[in-house]
């Protein structure tokens, strides 16, 4: 009897129901090509044959000219991961236009032609004679597979088995009746599809690193660029540098497009983790990492060896830019602004890590130091060795007596065996030392005369020569951090004093004194605080952090004074200003409401004075009489008196009414009726 019904019901609304007449495709996004065909359905399949028609003619996808049909994809781009495909319907079919109907949407999707093991399902629930509105289903999709992939919606069936009905849209343009060609019997593909490119695996690939070589190193200020593919769609990824303890920097984040890829760039930070290390990209789903290593200070060991002319200073570098050569040069000075001595330059490779060896042959009296320079596109790095002022004079073979020989009779000069000289070790000050051999045996000399009186000069920076002092310079001193919610109301402020410390002198520091201080001028002493500077050769450099503390409720400009050693130019000084502003706030409010409530009381006051002002000139507000009968009685001197009774205000007579019982008595003013209510 429904199914009678329903036929009907599509008979009598001939083309202004949807399966009435045949409507020609619009745009994908409009409207699918192919139509919609209603039937009662032979079986609970959605391949099985209509039991029966309901549909007379090719029904349309949609009733109103762009019935919103979307398809699109989401979610992972590599292989291996899992892509999601959303479909959704913003106005549909009519399915019936007698009967309210609820029941299943089904979507059959495919990709690359393949059907998806599982559908995408949406509940409906549909008044009589309108549109199926507003329907999204999604659905997962394994990635295989790399390359191009297309999803395509396959069709709609749209079931009420409690009516016995079943609407099945697709790509199919024919309508005629079964067993003949229509949506039901021989479905057809729509046109609503959706591509995406899936790569082989995620990845994160250096293409530059500004001021470099190579792509996988990099010292702070140095911009790299970076390609990253295989990430989610349209997705917020994050950059980190992280060392090989597991420590992270965070050097800034991108946004993928469609097809999970991105290009961005990024500055190695000062706080970056030194040494090798990763650059971590990751999203919500996805993370991936190449490899990238930090470059510190770069640094030169330095060890001397003497020849008969010459000094060979063997030069072992570290943290230098990789695959880049460095230039070896003597100096007459401890610094590359003077000129350059007659000592040949050598040029030596650095290899991969950043380090370098090379030995350079010293014979210039006029040397002083060797300077370590590289290069940069915009830019040179550098260290300084000096020498230790020695220049050849190693005995040769030729300038000894063969061993053996004893003492020369005729001259009386000694004679014996050679000691060799040993090769510097490493030294700051490269000082070259002799070893004895302590199991040589010693001949007694006999009777040796004692010297004369022989002047001795004594050499400059002997053992009473004054030491100098640590020689060592502070830049790029700056506060760090931001005001906290508690500084805002008082609390006390804290930053992070950081600065970087230089060895401009020739010999090493170890772990020199820091002073700091804080106050409201420049003539506050600094005081010593407990900073770990470390050792630091000559040309190093070491960035410093003191954690810093104002007191509660600070507010104004401070000033930071420091000294690192004693020299000068290890003197540094930072401004410091902060304000308690939720403080001053809270004050201004406390301000405003003891004014609110001065004003209050006046008011008040204010109509106190009022009442008294409208009593005419010399009245009381009192009776006066009735307080004197009252005194009398409490002294014992007078009778009892009787009250009288008091008007409420809201009942009290005016000045010219007469109270009753009360005739024949003058009429009654403002002052009687206040004298009576203190009574």
């Amino acid at each position: 009897m429904r199914r009678v019904r329903a036929v009907a019901a599509l008979l009598l609304a001939g083309t202004a129901v949807s399966y009435g007449a045949a409507v020609a495709p619009a745009a994908a996004v409009a409207s699918p090509a192919g139509g919609c065909w209603a039937y009662v359905p032979g079986g609970a399949a959605l391949d099985s044959p209509p039991a029966s028609d309901i549909s007379v003619g090719l029904g349309a996808w949609t009733t109103v000219p762009d019935g919103g049909f979307g398809l699109e994809t989401a979610g992972a781009t590599a292989v291996g991961g899992t892509r999601v495909a959303q479909v959704e319907i913003a106005s549909g079919p009519v399915l019936s236009a007698q009967d309210d109907l609820s029941g299943t949407a089904t979507f059959l999707l495919s990709v690359d032609g393949v059907p998806l093991a599982a559908p995408a399902d949406a509940a409906f629930t549909v008044a009589a004679g309108e549109p199926v509105e507003g329907l999204e289903a999604s659905v997962p999709i394994p990635i295989a597979a790399a390359g191009p992939h297309q999803v395509r919606l396959e069709a709609v069936y749209f079931d009420a088995p409690a009516s016995s009905l079943r609407v099945a849209c697709n790509g199919q343009t024919q309508g005629q009746p079964s067993p003949g060609t229509n949506p039901a019997t021989t479905p057809t593909a729509t046109d609503v599809t959706a591509d995406f490119t899936a790569a082989p695996a995620a990845s994160a690939t250096i293409t530059a690193v500004a001021d470099q070589a190579v792509l996988d190193a990099g010292r702070p200020a140095d911009v790299a660029s970076i390609r990253i593919a295989g990430l989610a769609s349209s997705a917020t990824a994050t950059l980190s540098l992280c060392g090989s303890g597991g420590s992270c920097a965070a050097v800034g984040s991108v946004t993928t497009a469609a097809d999970g890829s991105a290009t961005t760039s990024f500055t190695v930070p000062g706080g970056a983790p030194v040494g090798a290390g990763t650059l971590r990209v990751e999203d919500e789903a996805t993370t991936v990492s190449t490899g990238f290593t930090v470059l510190g200070v770069q640094r030169v060991a330095a060890a001397e060896a003497l020849e008969a002319d010459a000094t060979i200073v063997t030069l072992t570098g570290t943290g230098w830019d990789p695959q880049r050569k460095v230039t070896i040069r003597g100096y007459a000075g401890t610094s590359s602004s003077v000129a350059a001595t007659a000592d040949p330059e050598v040029v030596a490779d650095v290899d991969a890590t950043g380090a370098f060896s090379a030995q350079y042959a010293v014979s210039d009296e006029a040397t002083r130091s060797v300077i370590v320079d590289q290069a940069r596109s915009s830019s040179h790095i550098g260290a300084v060795y000096l020498i230790s002022g020695v220049i050849g004079g190693a005995a040769t073979p030729d300038e000894t007596d063969d061993p053996g020989e004893g003492i020369d009779g005729e001259t009386g000069e000694p004679g014996g065996s050679e000691t060799p000289v040993a090769e510097t070790p490493e030294s700051p000050g490269g000082a070259v030392t002799t070893p004895l051999d302590p199991d040589a045996g010693v001949e007694d000399p006999g009777d040796i005369p004692v010297p004369g009186d022989i002047p001795v000069d004594d050499p400059a920076g002997g053992a009473g020569a004054e030491s100098e002092s640590d020689d060592l310079a502070v830049t790029e001193a700056r506060l760090v951090g931001e005001s906290s919610f508690s500084e805002l109301f008082g609390g006390a402020p804290q930053r992070d004093l950081v600065f970087l410390v230089e060895n401009i002198g020739a010999e090493t520091v170890e772990n020199p004194i820091v002073r700091v201080s804080v106050g409201r001028s420049d003539d506050v002493e600094p005081e010593l605080v407990g900073a770990d500077v470390g050792a630091l050769d000559p040309g190093e450099q070491a960035v410093v952090t003191v954690p810093l503390e104002l007191p509660m409720a600070a507010f104004g400009s401070y000033v930071v004074v420091g000294q690192v050693g004693d020299t000068e130019p290890g003197a540094f000084r930072v401004e410091w200003t902060t304000y308690p502003w939720g403080l001053f706030a809270v004050n201004a409010l406390a301000l405003l409401l003891l004014g609110l409530g001065v004003r209050h009381r006046l008011d008040l006051r204010r109509r106190a004075r009022a009442v008294a002002l409208d009593l005419p000139d010399g009245a009381a507000v009192v009776d006066l009489t009735a307080a004197d009968a009252w005194w009398a009685y409490r002294a014992g001197v007078g009778p009892r008196p009787v009250p009288r009774a008091s008007l409420a205000p809201t009942s009290a007579p005016t000045a010219d009414e007469q109270v009753p019982g009360e005739a024949g008595r003058r009429p009654r003013r403002g002052r009687d009726v206040v004298a009576e209510a203190f009574r």
